[in-house]
């Protein structure tokens, strides 16, 4: 669409000529005449003076470099609405294809797309607006919502709730059992675990995570949450809101993360932790006690970020210190020595 199009559906002020044809997006480095990009900030001018780029959005004028662009208070932000309205629609129909498998006394609304070598288990309601890719398994009265994406091999298991405009990527299994045995000399007696998993609305789950349903009552996902690929949910788990969990973390079970946590890639957090609304977990932090709102924490043990620096620049003159000390030794040895 031509740039003053663009400025019109974006509500963004737009400098310089407004009949320029934007074909599509890119880095500054890689864009073409007929693309737009952004300079995210002062760091990227000398980038922005090279760039090809039709168009520019950005945060003052002069970061344009005379290139027509649109003023945005976060031009990030900005290019990626942008980003959406350029992209072109995905190709994809609605229906249920003749190979999935859909059991009695399943309720699913219109629209809907069910792909290939779908099984829908008895008693499940699936959402309007919502794709279901090939291979998925919905388990029975399992509840989807409306305009979520279960990307292929998704794998939901019995009872397990899903809220509205999730994305499921691939490999994905909600409602496994959790991790519960009675531990005896003779063998460890499986705890039955009989609860479920409830997600919220506007969730991202990574590939290949594995959310446990609950011993007894729910594993709960807070509306807004976003998980990277290979997270660990144990059973009974609650997370609350907005929350952000990156590649690699494992959290044990019955544990109680707080809304708009922030939890860094390979973090491991003890079973039954409470962890404040607010707080940030460094990455490879292992956490081992409660934490309160708004702590931000490093280490292994997770300790406060200021301390946990000290301590690693205290790690890393560990090698100086023992030779300053083996050098103290021998001196001392010398001395003893020479008074005999």
């Amino acid at each position: 669409m031509k740039l003053k199009e663009l400025s019109e559906k974006l509500g963004l002020k737009l400098e310089g000529e407004g009949e320029v044809e934007i074909k599509g997006i890119a880095s500054l480095s890689r864009a073409r005449e007929d693309e737009l990009s952004f300079v995210a900030s002062a760091q990227y001018l000398e980038e922005a003076k090279k760039t090809r780029a039709g168009a520019l959005i950005v945060k003052e004028k002069g970061w344009a470099q005379s290139k027509p662009a649109l003023i945005a208070q976060d031009p990030y932000r900005a290019f990626i609405q942008a980003e959406k309205l350029l992209l072109p629609a995905p190709g994809f129909s609605w229906g249920i294809h003749n190979s999935a498998v859909i059991a009695e006394n399943v309720k699913i609304a219109e629209p809907v797309w069910i792909g290939p070598y779908v099984v829908v288990e008895k008693g499940a309601q699936i959402g309007a607006r919502t794709r279901i890719d090939a291979h998925c398994y919905i388990g029975r009265d399992v509840k989807i919502g409306e305009g979520c994406h279960l990307y292929p091999n998704v794998k939901i298991l019995d009872r397990c709730e899903i809220g509205k405009n999730c994305i499921i990527h691939p490999g994905v299994v909600i409602g496994s059992d959790g991790f519960g045995f009675l531990l005896g000399e003779a063998g460890h007696e499986k705890i039955p675990q009989i609860g479920k998993v409830v997600i919220g609305d506007d969730v991202e789950i990574g590939a290949l995570c594995a959310i446990d349903r609950a011993s007894l009552d729910e594993t709960v996902i807070g509306s807004g949450t976003k998980m990277d690929n290979l997270v660990h949910i144990a059973h009974s788990v609650r997370i609350g809101k907005n929350c952000i969990i990156l590649a690699g973390t494992v959290i044990g079970g019955s544990s109680e993360i707080g809304d708009g946590c922030l939890i860094s890639g390979n973090v491991t957090i003890k079973d039954h932790i409470k962890i404040g609304s607010g707080s940030k977990i460094v990455g490879t932090s292992g956490v081992l006690d409660d934490l309160a709102p708004n702590s931000v924490v490093w280490g292994m043990p997770a300790m406060p970020f200021s301390q946990a620096k000290r301590v690693y620049l205290r790690l890393r003159q560990l090698p100086e210190l023992f030779n300053r000390l083996r050098k103290l030794e021998k001196i001392v040895k010398e001395k003893i020595e020479n008074k005999k």
